[in-house]
């Protein structure tokens, strides 16, 4: 696991840090006003830093398909790219079908399943982790590949797409970012092996902050935000919060109609309920310049999923004395190279 794998201060910190990153962005919008329109450049050239220590630890090659569980990675992929953008779609024209911004941004930010967080909620849980890392190429592989597609077909019913633009800014915040990591990590492994531990530290140490960082300088080089218009604040909490809460009993509904064991249930669950904001943030930043209220939505997800998700981790461990037994997967060796 990575050194955000357990609730510790820095763990729980990370919501309270994307906030204040937030506010402190919106607060300079406010008291300068279009001052910081001209350095955009600065939060794109960010945002590709963030990616890039996101994915720059996943081996897409490394890993045998054949080694994960079959009918456990199926109902994952399934729930996690079938039901999760359709229930999300339904769950925004319930809500926000009259906020079209706000909605696309809903949108954007439970597209992309997680590939990382999730773990510290399926440990916490009891569940298969071994499972849950050899999942972390197939997530990020599948929603590389379906994110343009997903955002023409959703998004571009809400807010105007252009779909050139939309693929240029995909290769830019996904493809290159994970391109260029994967090159790094095997020049360094090959030829400079001692420095892949300082590497990886360094990595780890700087995303948070970096990705603080950028969300100040997105926010303060919006167009400015009248005071009225942050009670959509509201709207996207209700949203998202009962996200979470539909994609959980779906996917609990799910591994109780396949009859998995309780440690797989666990890792289906967080598995598909968690989400990855910060790859989302640059797509939405460049494809969607000067609609704040996009950005915001994907912003306050992050602070309300941890809570949530350890609200939901407690709901589970509760419930699995009275799990119904069933046959464990058999998860060896699952695991990616760290």
């Amino acid at each position: 696991m990575s050194s955000e794998a357990g609730i510790g201060l820095r763990s729980e910190s990370k919501p309270l840090i994307l906030i204040g990153a937030s506010v402190t962005g919106l607060a300079i919008n406010q008291r300068w006003p279009g001052a910081l329109a001209n350095y955009d450049w600065l939060v794109r050239i960010g945002l590709f830093i963030v990616v890039y220590s996101i994915v720059a630890f996943v081996r897409i090659g490394r890993l045998n398909p054949r080694h994960l569980p079959p009918k456990l990675t199926t109902l994952a992929v399934t729930t996690n790219f079938v039901l999760v953008p359709a229930f999300a779609w339904l769950l925004g024209w319930v809500v926000l079908r009259n906020h079209p911004d706000l909605w696309a941004g809903v949108i954007l930010y439970t597209l992309t399943p997680c590939i990382g967080w999730y773990l510290i909620f399926i440990d916490l849980a009891d569940g298969n982790i071994e499972w849950g890392l050899g999942m972390l190429p197939i997530d990020i592989t599948l929603q590389t590949l379906l994110l343009p597609v997903y955002l023409w077909l959703f998004v571009g019913n809400i807010i105007t797409v252009d779909l050139t633009q939309l693929l240029a800014s995909t290769a830019t915040f996904l493809l290159a970012p994970l391109a260029l990591a994967t090159i790094v990590r095997a020049t360094l492994e090959r030829r400079r092996p001692r420095l892949t531990d300082n590497y990886k530290r360094l990595v780890e140490r700087s995303k948070l902050w970096n990705l603080a960082l950028v969300l100040v300088a997105i926010f303060a080089t919006q167009p400015r935000l009248a005071t009225g218009d942050l009670s959509a604040i509201a709207l996207i909490t209700i949203t998202i919060t009962v996200f979470f809460v539909g994609i959980f009993v779906i996917a609990l509904s799910v591994a109780r109609a396949a009859k998995l064991s309780y440690r797989d249930a666990a890792a289906l669950v967080f598995e598909t309920t968690a989400r990855n904001s910060e790859s989302v943030i640059g797509i939405a930043a460049t494809a969607y310049p000067g609609r704040t209220f996009v950005l915001l939505a994907i912003i306050i997800g992050p602070a309300l999923e941890l809570p949530v998700l350890l609200a939901l981790t407690k709901v589970l461990l509760r419930i699995k004395p009275q799990w119904p037994r069933a046959h464990p997967t058999n998860a060896a060796s699952l695991a990616p190279e760290a």
